[in-house]
């Protein structure tokens, strides 16, 4: 069980004013109190938790259960599931909103080598949290300011090489729910530290025939040695 207590206060260059009246960039602080269950079993992995953040503008409740098997073939199976709900929400931008593919990281809790890239090879990088999508899906549906549900799963085809599947709803206020899908090859190299993700097919149609497809391609990498080091405490048998 934990429970904290984030302020973000942030200085901006006198050249750079535009920025610091931007909404997007607003000084805030969130209080956030989490439970988390963990079996880290490289057979049998599982792991849950529920999570309640509050802020001056916004209340939100989610969970998010991981379940992971390696059976005695060889063959693996990923399933993850994430539910989130706006509790209340005042703000005027999606910069706390649930995301489907790339978390804003608000609470600054991931390692995300170029946090605030848009475009390029930083902005390609992927955090399996919240919605969990690999594609890059229209903007009317990347973002949630009232609910959202998703199912992320996978099973290799051949030792490192897998198929995996994501398909959720996601709920904006003024909007009927979206259902959004997206499938792909994942290449599993080193489960949580060293990942692609090829997307095939999802709400965009075939993406692999579409132009630009490497800005498409996803993927996981892990610098941080704090995280690195999870790989040799991991619990293998």
């Amino acid at each position: 069980m934990s429970f904290r207590f984030v302020n973000i206060f942030r200085n901006f260059d006198e050249s750079l004013i535009d920025l610091a009246n931007n909404p997007e960039n607003p000084d805030y602080s969130v209080f956030n109190a989490r439970y988390l269950n963990r079996d880290n079993n490289i057979l049998d992995y599982k792991s849950w938790f529920p999570d309640f953040q509050l802020a001056g503008k916004f209340s939100k409740l989610s969970f998010e259960y991981e379940y992971r098997k390696l059976f005695r073939n060889n063959r693996q199976f990923n399933f993850r599931f994430f539910a989130g709900k706006f509790l209340s929400n005042n703000t005027d931008s999606n910069f706390f909103s649930f995301a489907l593919d790339r978390p804003t990281d608000y609470l600054f809790d991931y390692s995300y080598l170029g946090r605030s890239e848009d475009t390029g090879l930083y902005s390609q990088q992927i955090i399996i949290a919240e919605g969990g999508f690999k594609s890059f899906l229209d903007e009317r549906y990347r973002f949630s300011d009232n609910w959202m549900a998703t199912v992320n799963t996978s099973f290799n085809l051949w030792r490192w090489i897998e198929l995996y599947g994501d398909a959720g709803l996601v709920k904006n206020n003024g909007f009927s729910e979206k259902f959004v899908y997206d499938s792909g090859v994942r290449l599993n190299l080193v489960t949580d530290y060293f990942e692609l993700y090829f997307p095939l097919y999802s709400n965009n149609g075939w993406e692999i025939s579409q132009p630009d497809y490497g800005e498409k391609i996803r993927f996981i990498i892990t610098v941080s040695p704090k995280t690195l080091t999870g790989l040799f405490t991991r619990k293998w048998f």
